[in-house]
C-alpha cells in the first residue's frame, strides 16, 4: 500500500484516468458534504465501495445522485492495481491501515484518506502511519481509559457542561469556580478573560484540532479527551491527551440506501465507544453519565447559529448576531469551512441524552442564559450557584 496525500483540488487530476475504490460505506462522505469538506466531482470517478460490514455487502451506496455496489474487502484481489486508487472514506483510518498492510492485493494500490485530503493536505501521512501510531498513548488507548477509573468517579455529584454559545460570559465561568465542569473545542479563546479552567476538556472537530492541538495540549484540565482518529489532524500522538473511540451516530442503511437516522445511540461504556451527535457536548454528556453525576446542568448551550441546515438540506438564516462567545472563536476557520449548524440533529441528540438521564434518575437541566434549546427544563444559573 502506497500512502499518499494531496489537496482536494488536486485529487481528481492525480487520478490520471484511474477509478476510485472507496473503503467505508458509512457516513463520512455524507457528513463531509454537510460540512463543506468536498472533493468536487468525486462521484463521477468512483468504481465501487468496500466495507468490512457483511450486512452491507450487495447493497447500494447512494451518493450525489449516483449508485455504487458495496462489496467485501476481498474484492481488492480481483482488480488490476494500476487502474485504481483507494480512498478511505470512514473514520477508522488506523484500523484500516493495519488491515490493508496484511492484504497482498493492496500492496501496489495508492491510498488516500478522505478527511486528510480535504482538511490536511500537508500532513506527512506516511510518517504518521508508520511512526506515530505506534506510540504508547494511541496503541493502548483503551487500557489508558480504564486506568483512569472513570466509572462512577463522581457518583452523586453535580457538574456543568459548558457550550461555546454567544450567551457564555467570563462572568459566568467565574461563578463556576469550584464546580466540576466539562468544556470543549475553542473554550481557550476566553481564557484571557478569566482564570477559571475546566475540569474536563473534549475536542472532536477535525479542523479545530488540526489548528489548535498545541493550545489543547496546554489546557490546564484534569483530563483532555480527543477521539483516536482526530490524531490525524495533528499528525502526531501526544501524552497530554487521552484518546477514545468515537463513532458517528446519525446515519444508517434503510432499504439499501444510506440515510440520516433519527434514532441516536448513547453509550453506556465510554471506555468502549462514544457516539457522536452533531455536537461535542453529546460526547461530554456520555462521559458525565458514565462518571456517575446525578445532576448535570448546561451553560452557554444556545443551540442557535446564524446559518442553519434543516433536515431536508435547506439552509436558512436565523436571527442570531454571532455563533460563539467572542469574535475570535472562528479565527483560522473562515476560509476552511462554512459554519452552518446542523441543529435539528443536535436537538435529536439532546433529546436522547434527556431520555437516557431520565431512565437513570439523573437530573439534566438547561442553565443557559437565553438561546433556543428547549429540550431540557430551564433553571437559573444564579439560583443554582447561590444554593
Amino acid at each position: 500500500m502506497k500512502l499518499m496525500n494531496c489537496s482536494a483540488a488536486d485529487f481528481i487530476e492525480k487520478l490520471d484516468g484511474r477509478k476510485v475504490i472507496c473503503f467505508g460505506a458509512g457516513s463520512t462522505l455524507i457528513e463531509a458534504d454537510f460540512e463543506v469538506l468536498r472533493i468536487e466531482d468525486l462521484e463521477k470517478h468512483i468504481a465501487f465501495f468496500i466495507d468490512n460490514d457483511k450486512n452491507k455487502h450487495g447493497l447500494k451506496y447512494k451518493y450525489r445522485g449516483y449508485e455504487y455496489d458495496i462489496r467485501g474487502v476481498d474484492a481488492l484481489g480481483e482488480i488490476e492495481a494500476e487502474r485504481y486508487v483507494l480512498l478511505i472514506t470512514c473514520a477508522f483510518y488506523v484500523e484500516i491501515y493495519k488491515q490493508l498492510r496484511n492484504i497482498p492485493a493492496a500492496k501496489e494500490l495508492e491510498c488516500y484518506m478522505y478527511n486528510v485530503v480535504c482538511s490536511y493536505p500537508d500532513l506527512a501521512i506516511e510518517k504518521f502511519f508508520t511512526k506515530e501510531i505506534e506510540k504508547h498513548p494511541y496503541r493502548d488507548w483503551k487500557e489508558i481509559l480504564k486506568s483512569l477509573k472513570l466509572k462512577d468517579r463522581h457518583k452523586g455529584e453535580r457538574c456543568f457542561v459548558i457550550g461555546n454559545g454567544p450567551s457564555l460570559t467570563a462572568g459566568d465561568l467565574e461563578l463556576l469556580k469550584g464546580e466540576v465542569t466539562f468544556a470543549a473545542n475553542r473554550i481557550f479563546k476566553i481564557f484571557d478573560e478569566t482564570d477559571w479552567r475546566p475540569t474536563y476538556y473534549i475536542c472532536i472537530d477535525y479542523l479545530m484540532y488540526g489548528l489548535d492541538y498545541k493550545e489543547v495540549n496546554q489546557i490546564d484540565a484534569d483530563i483532555k479527551f480527543v477521539p483516536i482518529e482526530r490524531a490525524l489532524a495533528a499528525g502526531e500522538i501526544f501524552d497530554e491527551v487521552t484518546y477514545y473511540n468515537r463513532v458517528v451516530n446519525c446515519v444508517s442503511i434503510e432499504n439499501g440506501e444510506i440515510v440520516r437516522s433519527r434514532d441516536f445511540k448513547f453509550s453506556d461504556d465510554v471506555e468502549e465507544i462514544v457516539y457522536g451527535g452533531q455536537t461535542v457536548l453529546y460526547d461530554a454528556l456520555q462521559f458525565a453519565v458514565y462518571m456517575g453525576f446525578s445532576e448535570i446542568y448546561l451553560v452557554g448551550v444556545d443551540c442557535n447559529y446564524k446559518l442553519e441546515v434543516l433536515e431536508d438540506g435547506t439552509i436558512v438564516e436565523n436571527d442570531c448576531e454571532k455563533n460563539h462567545f467572542n469574535d475570535r472563536y472562528d479565527e483560522g476557520l473562515e476560509d476552511a469551512i462554512a459554519v452552518v449548524g446542523t441543529l435539528y440533529a443536535a436537538r435529536l441528540a439532546f433529546q436522547k441524552a434527556k431520555e437516557k438521564c431520565e431512565e437513570k434518575g439523573i437530573v439534566i437541566k438547561n442553565a443557559t442564559r437565553g438561546g433556543k434549546l428547549e429540550v431540557f427544563e430551564r433553571i437559573s444559573l444564579d439560583e443554582l450557584i447561590t444554593h
